[in-house]
């Protein structure tokens, strides 16, 4: 029996993971922490909604599946690269996550077959992204701004009216698409970029 963790802050999404791995025979519901920060290592497996790639920077005894709410080529290349075993979107299937965690409880990495088509596939955006201003979405360019006046994760969101979570995933996902390793070198980027005005 595989011992899953679930790892998000309390919601619908959350209960219904809880759920989900109570009612299977094969698994066994570990513990269920606000944050992947937060969990002990006392799972096999831990099903996480948070989007922050941070945590899996420090390697454990626990192989993550992540969801998130959408799944980009860039923000799956540096989640796999982060040590996830698995990206999956929030509207995956029980059977899609089931597989998941049966991959990453034997050591796999799992893979929806329209996302590696999508990993396979020439990305144009990368010329796009030597254009200022053309590789962050609207949203992004916001967060960006306001990771540059130095606000935490939570500040950006109660300012933009948007959950935590929603924020760490727009930080990721600006990480990622300028290939930075952190917040400062994002900024620094975005400046020389010129997305932000100094």
């Amino acid at each position: 029996m595989k011992r899953v963790g679930v790892a998000g802050a309390p919601g619908i999404l959350r209960t219904g993971l809880e759920a989900l791995v109570r009612g299977d025979p094969e698994m066994q519901l570990a513990y269920t922490v606000e944050s992947l920060e937060d969990a002990p290592a006392t799972a096999d497996v831990v099903i996480t909604l948070d989007a922050d790639l941070e945590p899996l920077q420090t390697p454990g005894p626990a192989r993550v599946v992540l969801i998130v709410p959408s799944i980009t080529p860039e923000f799956l290349r540096a989640a796999l690269r982060a040590g996830a075993a698995s990206v999956l979107p929030q509207d995956c299937t029980s059977l899609e996550l089931r597989t998941a965690v049966e991959a990453a409880a034997a050591g796999l990495t799992a893979i929806r077959t329209a996302d590696v088509e999508a990993l396979t596939q020439v990305d144009t955006r990368r010329t796009e992204a030597a254009e200022p201003g053309a590789s962050l979405s609207p949203r992004e360019t916001e967060v960006l701004r306001l990771l540059a006046d130095g606000l935490a994760n939570k500040e950006i969101g109660f300012s933009l009216g948007i959950s935590e979570h929603t924020v760490k995933f727009h930080v990721n996902s600006i990480l990622t698409r300028l290939n930075a390793a952190s917040r400062a070198e994002a900024v620094a980027i975005g400046i020389r970029r010129g997305l932000l005005l100094v």
